[in-house]
């Protein structure tokens, strides 16, 4: 269906104006328009029709109709296609752009006003429209139903067969591990979302894949290679790429989200940015980019909507991780140009001959062919960023996209200090240098770049960060204001290894006075320290709850189906056996014991120390302003925080920057502070997060060999041969983009050149055989033998124990009580009146065709339970002839040791003994990493 005819609009009031309905052309007049995209109904003809909103002061319109609404056009009597695979089902808009105030200056009407997508969550809020019809049977003042906004760049090619409608009723509630939230925007590639992550509980920006595109195999096999190698980039100024994955056909990827707002939305709220921060925040980009040059990425959509300002004065580099990676081998390339025209900042794919990118910020030579530019051209589009911070404008403007392409490869400069007369010459000069028409004659790297941004701002960055003494002194002051107020915290090692050693005299004594309580103090440890640790995960201050929460969401099927057999045995064995009493007893002192802990020192302490914290956080965002580097205000606030300076350090940062800062000053000798990392809880997070890294990289390969697999199958190639060689692939991407580039300096044109040749090399061996990484015959068997393995057949023997030990002929005997004739060893251990020196010697029972005393099966369940927290499978045969010492053991001949009038111990006890002595190197030997 052709488009409908443009048409001025007719202004009624400055936030007023008239549109008409692109079905039946009546007039509709809009009034308080606010940003975003809209699917209104006409009020005269009753058909749904597309409406976009800009940003502009005041805003541009578009309206238009969306092909796959399959709705019959009253004009023409034709009809579209609701077909959802449809490729041609785009939204047909008007065009050009309306502007309301044709009086404004072509200076003000800037395109990339027009192009730039929201970040910020008060701005991308949904939004109410009101539509007035002149006609006089329709009704006036009707809100529509709120949307979400789009980058209206994208408008042309946004519509209903994207991944879900504009409708905030289509959005589902959950994503693969995501439950989605609100849609951010929307555009060719697929859809923007808010969403919360369910395992961690942390807000993420999850970006989906339409299905246009999802379909071509090859395509998305390449894409999901790129966006993988940049996840693994880890910089202070880009955002991480956390997760990918597939949900229902829908592929998507989970990135940081950042409480803030872009620097287009600083520049539209605030107007110009003043010159020093303006460079300074420039700086920040222009690091984290460098980070991404050095390790042979090019981002090719750097502009100020993809430059986020945090809260903490932090820029972050958005949309990294969804870019192409030069020169990578592809065995398909995209035949569809369609999918990659007016693509969404951050979902695009380069193909040879192809132009990405925003037009308002795009360099000369990116219009003709963004595969084969290199990171000079993020060096233009950051000068333009710049020019934009401090004119309020982008360089060059014009109704149409060419207009603007045509300018920034022909047509001068703009003069900025005649736009901004406060602009300094210097900064003038970094803008003009960085815009050069010729790559050849822009900064040869970043580098040089950052170099002139330190020498404007006054920073010394040749020996790192060095403060004044006035900077010094301030912090000192700070830092110890903010360890004054946590002297109660000072004392958790000391309280923990009271408690610790309480329990643990508990844990021998009670069995002697009865063994109904055997495991009080043992429940009553472990529940105060998970108490404490679930307390701290809700306050978020307890790293240990991220870092459980990260690896519970790696478990397999099998270990989450052996948890629960777990948490189902051990209260019905607790039951049986008469212990339960101790373990209610235990749990409810413990609970109580952890919730006094938290409430009564951690909460305290906390919120004593709010106020210093705060204004610590103030001086630290001042650095950060005045252009120091982030590796450099870490060390230094490090350094000068006194000898207690790692509490304030995790406060500032996390608890992750303060493992790196460890690892990063354990090899600078002129550091003299303590850095400590041996306690239980950095020992328990190391050892949680190995696994997690672990287990998630295997789950990467195998998401990225299903990808590859299917590509090559779509290729023609056998399934078979396609089952192996996307699994080489797949380790091959793996292999390779995990050898990050460190930051330091040097040329990163040939720190990129030699990775991407590595990168390069690598994936055309993989696929020609060359490249073989052999994969691990034996997994299935070190997963028979793993921990879960031991836990499931320790609860198997205690289930044994507990029936056997009800089933005993003792037990059907008279009640064991005072009174008995006979005293009945198993009734008054199960009604707790059984102490550890009256335990029967001879009780003996025939269980799983073995004829045994019957508290060897116990004992040995209760250590293959314990045995289970040494991962590794190589404490198995250890565990496996311990517990055949145990039930076998005083049978071959293991004797009672008596010694007349000291000790007097039963053949079985024996047999335990030994096993523990057996278990020990298999503690030891099991827990090392395999190599």
């Amino acid at each position: 269906m052709a488009n409908p005819a443009p048409f001025q609009p007719t202004e009624v009031s400055p936030w007023t104006m008239q549109i008409k309905c692109p079905h039946c052309q009546s007039k509709l007049t809009l009034a308080s328009p606010k940003p975003g995209r809209y699917k209104p109904k006409c009020k005269r003809c009753g058909e749904p029709f597309v409406l976009l909103v800009s940003d502009d002061d005041p805003p541009k319109i578009r309206v238009g109709i969306a092909k796959s609404d399959g709705k019959r056009n009253p004009q023409t009597g034709s009809s579209q296609s609701s077909s959802h695979a449809s490729t041609s089902g785009t939204s047909k808009l008007t065009n050009p752009v309306v502007d309301p105030n044709r009086t404004r200056s072509g200076s003000e009407q800037t395109l990339d006003q027009t192009m730039e997508a929201r970040h910020t969550t008060s701005r991308a809020e949904s939004s109410d429209l009101s539509f007035q019809s002149d006609k006089p049977q329709t009704r006036s003042g009707k809100k529509l139903p709120a949307a979400s906004p789009i980058d209206a760049s994208n408008a042309a090619d946004a519509s209903d067969d994207d991944d879900f409608g504009s409708d905030p009723s289509d959005i589902p509630a959950r994503l693969g591990g995501y439950r989605l939230i609100r849609m951010l925007g929307r555009g060719a590639m697929g859809a923007v979302y808010q969403a919360k992550q369910i395992s961690l509980d942390r807000d993420v920006a999850l970006k989906t894949i339409r299905g246009r595109f999802a379909k071509n195999p090859a395509s998305l096999a390449r894409f999901t290679r790129e966006a993988y190698a940049a996840a693994q980039l880890t910089h202070h100024n880009v955002v991480q790429i956390y997760d990918f994955g597939e949900d229902a056909g829908l592929h998507y990827f989970s990135m940081e989200w950042i409480r803030g707002g872009s620097l287009a939305d600083l520049v539209r709220e605030k107007g110009r940015i003043a010159p020093k921060l303006a460079a300074t925040y420039i700086l920040q980009a222009a690091r984290g980019l460098q980070y991404a040059h050095r390790n042979g990425m090019v981002h090719r959509d750097v502009k100020p909507a993809n430059l986020l300002l945090a809260d903490d004065g932090v820029v972050k580099v958005a949309d990294l991780g969804l870019v192409k990676i030069p020169d990578q081998v592809d065995p398909e390339p995209i035949q569809d140009a369609t999918l990659l025209s007016g693509l969404q900042s951050g979902t695009q794919v380069t193909m040879q001959g192809t132009a990405v990118g925003t037009p308002a910020y795009m360099a000369p030579e990116q219009s003709a062919d963004s595969s084969t530019v290199d990171h000079r051209a993020d060096i233009y589009s950051l000068g333009c960023s710049l020019f934009y911070l401090l004119a309020g404008r982008s360089p060059y403007s014009g109704e149409e996209p060419a207009d603007v392409l045509e300018q920034h490869a022909k047509a001068a400069l703009p003069d900025l200090a005649e736009i901004n007369r406060h602009a300094p010459k210097e900064l003038v000069a970094i803008v003009s240098r960085a815009m050069a028409k010729r790559p050849s004659e822009r900064y040869a790297s970043l580098a040089e770049m950052i170099d002139d941004l330190h020498i404007f701002l006054g920073v010394d960055f040749t020996v790192g960060f060095s403060p004044t003494q006035t900077q010094a002194d301030r912090w000192e002051e700070l830092a110890a204001a903010y360890a004054k107020t946590q002297r109660l915290r000072s004392w958790s090692g000391v309280l923990f290894a009271c408690f610790a050693l309480l329990s643990l005299v508990g844990t021998v004594a009670v069995p002697f006075a009865s063994l109904s309580l055997l495991l009080l103090c043992p429940t009553m440890f472990v529940s105060a320290c998970a108490a404490v640790v679930f307390f701290g995960g809700i306050a978020g201050t307890d790293p240990l709850a991220k870092s459980l929460r990260a690896w519970f969401e790696t478990l397999s099927l099998f270990e989450l189906i052996a948890m629960g057999v777990v948490a189902i045995a051990i209260p019905f064995v607790m039951v049986i056996t008469g212990l339960w009493l101790g373990v209610i007893i235990g749990l409810a002192l413990g609970i109580g014991l952890g919730a006094a802990y938290h409430f009564a020192l951690v909460a305290t302490s906390i919120k004593s120390g709010q106020a210093s914290l705060d204004e610590a956080k103030r001086f630290i965002r001042d650095l950060r302003i005045a252009g120091v580097e982030e590796n450099g205000l870490r060390d230094f606030v490090a350094r000068f925080a006194g000898q207690h300076w790692q509490p304030t350090y995790e406060v500032l940062f996390g608890y992750e920057a303060l493992q790196a800062t460890r690892t990063r000053l354990k090899g600078d000798h002129s550091f003299t502070g303590p850095i400590d990392g041996g306690t239980i809880r950095d020992r328990l997070y190391r050892n949680l997060a190995e696994r997690t890294k672990s287990k998630r990289e295997a789950k990467d390969r195998k998401k990225l060999a299903a990808l590859e697999q299917h590509a090559l199958v779509s290729q023609g190639v056998s399934a078979k041969e396609a089952h192996e060689q996307a699994w080489q692939v797949a380790s091959a991407v793996m292999e390779s983009v995990q050898k990050v580039v460190d930051s330091s300096p040097g040329n990163e044109r040939v720190q990129a050149e030699a990775k991407r040749q590595r990168i390069k090399a690598m994936l055309a061996d993989a696929r020609s055989g060359k490249y073989k990484r052999p994969r691990d015959k034996h997994a299935s068997w070190k997963l028979a033998l793993s921990g879960y393995t031991r836990m499931l057949t320790g609860c198997l023997l205690l289930t044994v124990f507990s029936f056997a030990l009800q089933a005993s002929e003792l037990f059907d005997q008279t009640s064991g009580t005072e009174n008995s004739a006979a005293f009945n060893p198993v009734s008054a251990f199960r009604q707790g009146k059984l102490s550890l020196h009256e335990i029967p010697a001879d009780l003996t029972t025939n269980a799983l065709g073995i004829t045994t005393n019957l508290w060897s099966i116990g004992m040995a369940g209760v250590l293959l339970c314990m045995s289970a927290f040494v991962s590794g499978w190589r404490m198995s045969p250890f565990a496996l002839v311990a517990t055949l010492v145990i039930l076998l053991g005083p049978t071959l001949g293991i004797p009672a040791i008596e010694i007349p009038g000291i000790v007097s111990l039963p053949a079985w006890i024996v047999a335990v003994a030994a096993a523990l002595v057996i278990y020990l190197p298999g503690a030891i030997y099991g827990e090392e990493p395999e190599r």
